[in-house]
């Protein structure tokens, strides 16, 4: 069977969103933020990621793919210079409000992967009450971690071993691993010039911005390896791809 035609939202005109709702009623969305991810990633890596993810997906399914919701909050980077946190609620109601829209245009499968971990509580938030009121869409959503299902757990960090891997093996042209070295000013990497008092540190976080792993949570980076990440990428949207792919395959029956 052929694998229907997908598209990006925001560059389709109506015609065309029409034809893929015909075919494929399938909505992509990735969830990121604008967070500090270390000297060698880009702020945005989160949404980056996911859209990347995304793309994977929606090249095997059909569908659409809505832009990136940069807008989340939560984590333990909100001090962070150039970090951009929202309200939670605010993303949530983002999040409820476009879904709704989207059903109403007849799209009917809907797949959220989130980029930044703490979205999944913003999901768990918003999505469920959807789900029950309409029991012939599908709903899949959860980050990389989640989103395979017990059998396939993708291990995560932040900005440490496997987000650098998964970048390597996603976005090689926006990593910079030889920038993983010290010696920056303190005071040029927080708002006020000093770090945060240390009730005010997320727990396994590097806050010494002096270090080569400044930000990082989790294994060395310098440890990242992309072929290991890419086996692991090719599960994981293999996995979500196969759902979807079945659950239209019995909407055409």
């Amino acid at each position: 069977m052929a694998v229907a035609q997908w598209g990006s939202y925001e560059e389709l005109k109506p015609d065309q969103l029409r034809q893929i709702v015909g075919q494929a009623p399938v909505v992509y969305w990735p969830l990121g933020l604008i967070e500090h991810h270390g000297w060698h990633l880009p702020l945005g890596f989160d949404g980056i990621k996911a859209r990347r993810l995304c793309e994977r997906m929606a090249a095997r399914t059909g569908g659409v793919l809505l832009p990136v919701m940069w807008w989340g909050g939560e984590g333990g980077h909100g001090l962070f210079k150039w970090s951009l946190y929202q309200p939670p609620e605010a993303a949530q109601a983002i999040l409820r409000n476009t879904v709704e829209r989207l059903l109403n245009s007849g799209f009917r499968c809907f797949v959220l992967v989130a980029g930044h971990y703490p979205w999944r509580r913003i999901m768990d938030g918003a999505l469920p009450p959807l789900a029950r009121a309409h029991p012939d869409a599908l709903f899949i959503w959860g980050t990389e971690m989640e989103l395979g299902g017990e059998g396939l757990r993708l291990p995560g960090d932040h900005a440490a071993r496997w987000e650098t891997a998964y970048g390597l093996a996603l976005l090689p042209e926006l990593v910079d691993v030889t920038a993983l070295k010290g010696g920056r000013a303190e005071a040029d990497e927080w708002p006020e010039g000093r770090p945060p008092a240390a009730e005010g540190r997320h727990p396994g976080v590097v806050f010494d911005a002096a270090a080569p792993l400044f930000a990082q949570m989790g294994e060395d980076a310098r440890r990242a390896d992309a072929a290991e990440a890419e086996a692991l990428v090719e599960r994981l949207v293999q996995s979500v791809a196969s759902r979807v792919n079945e659950w239209l395959r019995r909407q055409r029956a």
